[in-house]
C-alpha cells in the first residue's frame, strides 16, 4: 500500500448517499460538499455496502486508471451521522500502474474467489439463502446486473431462483422451452457460453431486456441445471480466463449450496414424513395444528382437528397379511390426500389411523361436507391380489375453542369421538363437545361394502327345503357365495374377505336381509310362497331396523326365518345379546331356528322357552345315520324332543338316497341337502322350481 492518507467516506445504508468525504476521498474522486454522490456512482461494487474487503479496478480523476483496496465497515449512530451508516476505507495499490493486465486480472480473481467461498462456509447460512447469496455475489464478481438459476425438467427450464429477485414475473416465467432460453447455447456447447452483446448476434438478438449475457450448464444433486448472468448494457471488453475460472467457481459453490439444500430436505422430509404414505407424520400434524391454533388465537377463528380410523383394514391384515394391508394403506393415503383442498392438513398418526387439521373453518356443516368427500373415495374397492376389500372410515370431530381451549383436550375430544364413532358401527362421523359429551352423529352417505357385496363379486345362492313326507318345496336356506372369474361360485371358507370386523359383519347382514327378502317377495308374486333361512354374522338390532324402515319389504318378514347356532347361546359374552336380539325380532315376526344341532339334548331343553320353529341337524349327524346306530339314536331321540317342544327338524347335508330314507323314517320334517339339490343362483332355482313342477305334473 501507499503511504497516503486512505480515502474514507460515509454512506447512508439505506439509500447509499454520501453523508461525508475526506480530503484524500475528494480528491481521488473528485468529490465534494456540493457535488452529491451516491455509493454505486463511484465504484459499481459499493452498489452493496454489507460489511466486506474487496479489490476494484477504476478510472479515478486524481489517479487515472488505478487498483484500489476497499473496506467496507458499519458505523454506529455519532457526530457524523443521525444514525447507522457505513464507512469505506479506499486505498490505492502500489506499483498498479506497472500490473500487467493478466496479473491485475488475477488479483481481482483472487478478491471475488475470497468473497464467493466466504458464503459457502459462513456459518448460519445454508438453504436457499446460501444460494442467493452466492448470485448476488456472482453477479458483482462478474460486473453484471442479474442472475437466474434454473433446474432442467425434460425440454424445459423450471427457475428455481432470481437476483435481484422480481415477484411480479416469477409466476408467469417459471418454465421456459430450452428452444428460446439463453441457456441454449451452453446445453448444447455443454460448457459456458457468452455473448457480449446480443444485438450483434442474430440467434439472440429478440432477447428483451437482455444486451450481455453468460450461461454455463452444471449438475448438481440429482438434477441438472443451468445458471445464466445478465446485464441490459452491452460488455465493452470480452471475458478472458479469470472470468472463465471465476465462473466455474461459482458453479462449484453453487452445486455445494444447492446439495447441501437437498440434504437438508431431505432430513427435514424424513422427519416430519411418514416413509409408508409419505403423507405428514404425527410430529408434522401436530406442528401444523399449533401454527393453527396460534393463528386462530391471532385473528379470533376456529380451527377443527379429525381423527380418522380405517373401518374393515384389520380385515385386510388377516387375509393377505401385513405386505398386503401395506399397499392398501398407501392407496388410501393417495385417495385420501386427493380429497384435500388448499388449507386443509391430513397426516398419518399411526397404523390405519389419519388426522386433518382444518384452519379457519366455518362450522360443523363444512366439517360434515368434508367428511364426506373422505368416505366417498373409500367406497370403490380397494384390489389386492384376488381380493377386493371394501372399507369406510370412522370420524370423530373436534372444533376449538368451542370443544377445547387447548391442544391436547382438543385431540382428546377428537379421539373420543372417532372410537364412539367406530364402537357404534363405523361409517360415520361423530362430533364431540367438552362439556356436553357426544353432541351429533351423521352416518356417511356411500358407507359400506364398497356400495353393495354383489358389486365386489358376491351374490346369495338359494338351496331348497323339502317337506319330508309330501316331497313339496317349502323353503330355501340363503348362502352367501362369492364370485370368482375363473372357479366360479366359491363357499366362504375359500377367499372370505367382506366380514372379518364389525363393521363388515354389520355391512353384510344388512344386505343379506334386504336381498333374501327382496326375493321371498318376488317369488310370491310369482305363486310360489317359500321361507327363507338367512345366517347372519352380526345379529345387530339396527341392521334389522334398516329393513324394518323398507315398506316394500317389511311384510315379507314373516318369510324370513333367522339360524342361530346353539354355542351363541353358550358364550358368556354373546348370550345375553343373542337373547335380546332374538326376544325384539321374534316380536316383529321373525322366526328362527337352531343351525347345526349335534345331539345335545341337554340344550334343547334349556333352549324350550325360546320362540324357536326348528332345529337343523349337524352334517356329522346325517352322515353317520345310515352306518351308527348311536347317530340314529340321537336323531330319534332329538325328533322326539323337539317335536314335544312343537319344533321341527330338518336334516341339513343329505347327499343319498339311502340316508333321505333312513331321516324320512326317523320322523324328520324336512330335508335339505346336495341330493335335493344344491345351492343355485335366483334365477336358476327359479327355473329348477318350474322344471321341478312339470316333471310332477308330467307323472
Amino acid at each position: 500500500m501507499s503511504e497516503q492518507a486512505a480515502a474514507l467516506l460515509v454512506f447512508d445504508p439505506l439509500n447509499g448517499a454520501m453523508l461525508y468525504a475526506n480530503a484524500a476521498a475528494v480528491e481521488l474522486f473528485g468529490v465534494g460538499d456540493g457535488v452529491p454522490r451516491r455509493a454505486g456512482e463511484l465504484l459499481p461494487q459499493l452498489a452493496d455496502l454489507s460489511p466486506r474487503r474487496f479489490e476494484a479496478r477504476s478510472a479515478t480523476p486524481a489517479r487515472g486508471e488505478c487498483e484500489l483496496a476497499v473496506r467496507l465497515e458499519a458505523l454506529r449512530c455519532g457526530p457524523l451521522a443521525g444514525k447507522d451508516a457505513v464507512l469505506a476505507s479506499v486505498q490505492v495499490v502500489d506499483g498498479a500502474a506497472g500490473c500487467t493486465s493478466h496479473e491485475r486480472r488475477a488479483k481481482q480473481r483472487g478478491g471475488r474467489l475470497e468473497a464467493l467461498w466466504s458464503l459457502v462456509v459462513r456459518r448460519g447460512l445454508t438453504g436457499a439463502d446460501q444460494v442467493r447469496a452466492i448470485l448476488r455475489e456472482a453477479v458483482r464478481g462478474m460486473e453484471l446486473k442479474a442472475a437466474a438459476l434454473e433446474r432442467i425438467v425434460g425440454e424445459e427450464l423450471v427457475l428455481e431462483f432470481a437476483e435481484p429477485p422480481d415477484e411480479d414475473r416469477l409466476p408467469a416465467e417459471r418454465r421456459t422451452p430450452v428452444e428460446r432460453s439463453l441457456a441454449r447455447g451452453a446445453l448444447r456447447s455443454s460448457g459456458t457460453f457468452a455473448v457480449l452483446d446480443v444485438r450483434r448476434d442474430p440467434e439472440f438478438g429478440e432477447s428483451a431486456g437482455v444486451r450481455c449475457f453468460v450461461s454455463a450448464a452444471f449438475r448438481a444433486g440429482d438434477a441438472s441445471w443451468v445458471l445464466t448472468l445478465t446485464s441490459d448494457v452491452p460488455r465493452p471488453e470480452a471475458f478472458d480466463e479469470h472470468d472463465w475460472a471465476y465462473v466455474e467457481d461459482v458453479l462449484e459453490a453453487l452445486a455445494r449450496a444447492v446439495e447441501r439444500r437437498e440434504k437438508d430436505a431431505r432430513i427435514e422430509h424424513l422427519a416430519y414424513s411418514d416413509a409408508l404414505t409419505a403423507l405428514p407424520n404425527r410430529v408434522a400434524v401436530l406442528t401444523r395444528l399449533d401454527e393453527a391454533l396460534a393463528e386462530a388465537d391471532r385473528v379470533g377463528s376456529r380451527v377443527a382437528v379429525l381423527f380418522l380410523d380405517i373401518d374393515g383394514f384389520k380385515a385386510v391384515n388377516d387375509t393377505v397379511g401385513h405386505r398386503g394391508g401395506d399397499l392398501v394403506l398407501a392407496e388410501v393415503a393417495q385417495r385420501l390426500r386427493g380429497t384435500l383442498r388448499r388449507e386443509e392438513y391430513m397426516g398419518r398418526l399411526g397404523g390405519d389411523e389419519f388426522a386433518v387439521v382444518l384452519p379457519h373453518v366455518a362450522g360443523r356443516a363444512e366439517i360434515e361436507s368434508i367428511s364426506q368427500r373422505i368416505s366417498s373415495v373409500l367406497v370403490c374397492p380397494f384390489p389386492v391380489g384376488e381380493y377386493r376389500f371394501s372399507l369406510s372410515a370412522s370420524i370423530g370431530a373436534a372444533i376449538y375453542p368451542d370443544d377445547a381451549a387447548a391442544r391436547d383436550e382438543l385431540l382428546a375430544c377428537a379421539d373420543a369421538a372417532m372410537y364412539a364413532a367406530k364402537d357404534d358401527g363405523g361409517s360415520r362421523l361423530r362430533f364431540r363437545n367438552g362439556a356436553d359429551g357426544f353432541a351429533a352423529e351423521i352416518v356417511m352417505r356411500g358407507a359400506g361394502l364398497a356400495a353393495e357385496p354383489h358389486d365386489v363379486g358376491f351374490l346369495l345362492c338359494y338351496q331348497p327345503i323339502v317337506e319330508a313326507a309330501s316331497g313339496r318345496i317349502v323353503g330355501a336356506e340363503a348362502l352367501v357365495r362369492r364370485l370368482h372369474p375363473l372357479h366360479g361360485l366359491l363357499a366362504p371358507e375359500r377367499g372370505w374377505s367382506i366380514a372379518r370386523d364389525e363393521r363388515g359383519r354389520r355391512a353384510l347382514d344388512r344386505w343379506v336381509l334386504r336381498e333374501a327378502a327382496r326375493q321371498a317377495r318376488l317369488w310370491l308374486q310369482a305363486g310360489t310362497p317359500l321361507r327363507i333361512d338367512v345366517n347372519l354374522a352380526a345379529y345387530n338390532r339396527r341392521e334389522v331396523d334398516v329393513l324394518l324402515a323398507d315398506e316394500a319389504l317389511r311384510s315379507m318378514l314373516r318369510s324370513l326365518r333367522i339360524e342361530i347356532a346353539p354355542a351363541r347361546f353358550r358364550e358368556s359374552g354373546e348370550k345375553s345379546r343373542i337373547a335380546g336380539f332374538v326376544e325384539q325380532c321374534a316380536s316383529d315376526g321373525f322366526g328362527f331356528t337352531l343351525d347345526g344341532f349335534d345331539g345335545g339334548l341337554g340344550t334343547l331343553t334349556s333352549l324350550s322357552h325360546w320362540p324357536i320353529d326348528a332345529v337343523k341337524l349337524d352334517r356329522a349327524l346325517v352322515e353317520g345315520v345310515t352306518q351308527s346306530r348311536t347317530a340314529r339314536a340321537i336323531v330319534e331321540g332329538t325328533v322326539v324332543v323337539a317335536k314335544s317342544l312343537g319344533w321341527q327338524v330338518i336334516a341339513k347335508g343329505v347327499e343319498t338316497a339311502m340316508q333321505q330314507e333312513m331321516l324320512v323314517s326317523l320322523g324328520c320334517d324336512g330335508i335339505q341337502g346336495f341330493y335335493l339339490a344344491h345351492p343355485m343362483t335366483a334365477s336358476d332355482f327359479g327355473t329348477w322350481l318350474r322344471e321341478r313342477s312339470h316333471g310332477e305334473a308330467s307323472a
